[in-house]
């Protein structure tokens, strides 16, 4: 008899046993797929991120692209301008160095002479 009160004891608090194995099973698998999902939610979030970061980083690149290119226009249009100018200040050393020449041989018996090819070479750098 004895047997059987032992058995019934070992059924009773063995079921509890099990069933707490059981119950400790299952919040052990939901505490998993919890953690996997809040993982994925991680690695998502990141990915989110990075692409965010990436689109702003290519909105920068494209900005300093845009303004590259028209940075790279205006130097242009100065160094057009400056080659010009250049040109120019080159014609205004040359006529200077042509009315200094004929400044140098003025004389009173020459004035007249040479003021009006003075006149003349300064209409020709005019032009």
């Amino acid at each position: 008899m004895s047997n059987y009160i032992s058995l019934a004891l070992n059924l009773i608090f063995g079921s509890g046993f099990i069933i707490s194995l059981i119950t400790l099973r299952s919040q052990q698998k939901k505490a998993g797929s919890e953690a996997k999902g809040a993982e994925a939610t991680a690695e998502s979030t990141e990915l989110d991120n990075v692409e965010k970061a990436i689109k702003i980083w290519r909105e920068m690149a494209e900005n300093l692209k845009a303004e590259l290119t028209v940075s790279n226009e205006k130097y242009d249009a100065v160094a057009k301008k400056v080659e010009g100018l250049r040109k120019d200040v080159q014609k205004l050393n040359y006529t200077n160095q042509k009315i200094l020449k004929l400044l140098d041989k003025i004389s009173h018996d020459n004035l007249e002479t040479t003021v009006a090819e003075i006149k003349e070479e300064i209409k020709k750098s005019d032009v």
